[in-house]
């Protein structure tokens, strides 16, 4: 079997409405990861997919009879085929955070410019973080001010916890 390329993504009806809707969600709700994955529920699984904060998503999604848990291997092979796979953490008394596994070949992590405060001098510099794997690109936008948690399929799906130890705590569901 050959690689997938990007091109091969547009190839496929599917394929493309999942990758126009994350584009669409992006540009929509650049400062809501539950906004974001609520847009693309409505418009690709259900219309009526009631809004949910990330926390409360993860939960629902965790519990629900028509969502499965998939790896992230598996949710990467179904984003290939158009699928809806939504990536979750749960944070205890925070806000959590959620994004859609965005069609397109594997590409490696990190490679963007971060803000490290040095301990002994207290001083931000900017450093480029290092790659931590080949992972899936992912749909992901937030509030936030860690640059890798906003990506239109330009960074992956372990880009937004950068982590990984949080990393292995964050689950993917499908609802095929």
């Amino acid at each position: 079997m050959s690689k997938m390329q990007a091109s091969d993504v547009a190839l496929d009806p599917t394929v493309a409405k999942l990758k126009k809707t994350c584009d669409d969600a992006y540009m929509k709700y650049p400062g809501s990861c539950s906004h974001a994955v609520w847009f693309v529920r409505t418009e690709i699984i259900d219309p009526n997919a009631q809004y949910r904060q990330a926390n409360q998503l993860v939960e629902e999604l965790s519990t629900a009879t028509n969502w499965k848990e998939v790896s992230v291997e598996d949710g990467w092979a179904l984003a290939q085929k158009g699928i809806v796979v939504i990536g979750g953490y749960k944070q205890d008394g925070g806000h959590g955070h959620v994004i859609v596994v965005y069609p397109g070949d594997k590409i490696a992590s990190g490679g963007y410019l971060y803000p490290h405060k040095e301990k002994g001098t207290g001083k931000t510099k900017l450093l480029v973080l290092r790659s931590h794997g080949m992972f899936p690109r992912a749909l992901s936008t937030s509030s936030g001010s860690w640059p890798g948690a906003k990506s239109k399929g330009d960074k992956t799906v372990w880009d937004p916890w950068a982590d990984d130890d949080v990393f292995e705590d964050v689950t993917f569901w499908t609802n095929c």
